[in-house]
């Protein structure tokens, strides 16, 4: 028994060193960031700083929460995210980014301009993303796989997100379109527009914006014009109240929505933040527009 376990682990210790071997030949290794900049590492990062909540929710995801040393106050998600050390939040705290040593620094190419060039100053390695897409996302899911020596889990997680949008995109009912209203804020009326994440989720799920015609981003909308439009699904958050505004207010009761009781609670950090659960939200909305679309469908048997 005891030269069975022996062997047992030395496979272990060997496969785990073969692993690591080709962690190791990987490096070192130049990839080019969203700013189009090159970015040498020159070996697999053993302490990671993350500027923004949706590249902490990535390093959990491939595995490297124990090599995550700093996250933002926003970094909710995973539970264990909230545990580390905090940097800071919108505004990142340069000296305790320093204090932790990181060997890698993920931030936002756009929110976090001014820090990674206090950052770079200092000759530290930042790759900076800005995914603005549903694809760019996984794109980036990659590349911090590649950088961090995860490319076959970061390999994985892309299958897993490429498979969502299959069977959405499969899963689509014949017939009139759902118009479908994404809330920001219910009071005034913001709403998700054109060039957003949840507006091109909302396209996979074969459903109709009904702020396409917004600027991009997230606006604020005419509420006559977004009731006049009849939705069959409103979207809003889980906090404050959101839907019982809605099912109560005398401003939207002719709404189709309202008046069906098709308003549905998400949380929005599966339909805006750009990271890996977002094929967990692209699966739940579909299953909300599918069911609208069965409601609403006057051929259809309920």
């Amino acid at each position: 028994m005891s030269r069975r376990f022996s062997l047992f682990a030395l496979l272990v210790l060997i496969l785990a060193l073969a692993i690591q071997a080709a962690n190791c030949a990987a490096f070192p290794l130049t990839i080019k960031d969203a700013r189009g900049k090159a970015i040498v590492i020159k070996s697999a990062p053993r302490r990671i700083v993350s500027l923004t909540p949706h590249n902490t929710e990535i390093l959990f995801a491939l595995g490297l929460g124990d090599r995550v040393v700093g996250v933002t106050a926003w970094c909710n998600y995973p539970p264990a995210a909230k545990k580390k050390p905090k940097i800071g939040d919108r505004i990142v705290n340069v000296e305790r980014v320093l204090s932790l040593k990181p060997d890698l620094i993920l931030a936002h190419a756009n929110l976090n301009d001014n820090y990674i060039k206090q950052l770079e100053t200092l000759r530290k390695t930042i790759i900076a993303l800005d995914p603005k897409t549903y694809e760019q996302t996984m794109s980036d899911i990659a590349l911090v796989g590649r950088a961090t020596g995860s490319s076959e889990q970061a390999a994985a997680i892309v299958h897993g997100m490429r498979s969502a949008v299959k069977k959405v995109r499969g899963a689509k009912a014949a017939g009139p379109r759902p118009n479908v209203l994404v809330v920001v804020q219910p009071n005034p009326l913001w709403a998700a527009g054109p060039k957003t994440l949840a507006d091109e989720m909302l396209h996979y799920c074969g459903a109709k914006n009904v702020a396409y015609d917004s600027k991009s981003g997230f606006n604020q909308y005419p509420v006559e014009l977004a009731v006049s439009r009849q939705p069959d699904v409103i979207i809003v958050g889980t906090t404050g109240g959101q839907k019982e505004f809605f099912l109560t207010s005398p401003i939207w009761r002719s709404a189709k929505a309202v008046k069906q009781k098709r308003v549905y609670e998400m949380d929005f950090d599966l339909l805006v933040r750009p990271g890996p659960r977002l094929a967990d939200g692209l699966l739940k909305l579909s299953r909300i527009v599918r069911g609208s679309h069965h409601r609403c469908n006057p051929g259809t048997n309920h």
